[in-house]
């Protein structure tokens, strides 16, 4: 992949001396495709008139209102959503903390077991103790 965006952009800047545009999409299952032709969803990847390429990430539309029929929230209500969150959250985060602290038992419990199954536990101890991270992370962005 990293050989054929030189070779593509090599390709359209020699082939289209034109005031054309490339335009990268990226679909739902994460298949790219340049074109030069827009489709909504689309981000302009090359400007062939100066030759350059653009950014690859879609702006972020500053300084612009959010519609007036744009549907809101209270903040009651919010608040609310917030709270069955934050109690779902955390209700996740036990149960990671207590499969993590059986697996932390099994690991040290003075059991033969082979390399694959300790190779097993470890990984699984390895992904629990990640999952907990992550669950602190959004924990801490709820308001």
């Amino acid at each position: 992949m990293r050989l054929a965006l030189p070779v593509l952009l090599l390709a359209i800047s020699a082939v289209t001396p034109s005031q054309a545009a490339v335009y990268k999409y990226v679909d739902a299952d994460g298949n790219i495709t340049f074109s030069d032709r827009y489709r909504p969803g689309a981000v302009k990847f090359l400007d062939s008139g100066s030759g350059t390429a653009l950014s690859t990430s879609p702006r972020k539309r500053a300084g612009i209102p959010t519609p007036a029929d744009f549907p809101r929230v209270d903040r009651n209500t919010q608040n609310k959503r917030d709270d069955v969150r934050r109690s779902l959250l955390q209700e996740e985060r036990s149960n990671e903390e207590n499969a993590l602290s059986g697996i932390r038992t099994q690991l040290i419990d003075g059991k033969p077991r082979s390399t694959a199954e300790l190779n097993k536990l470890q990984e699984s101890r390895r992904l629990h103790e990640k999952n907990i991270e992550m669950l602190d992370k959004e924990l801490a962005r709820i308001k």
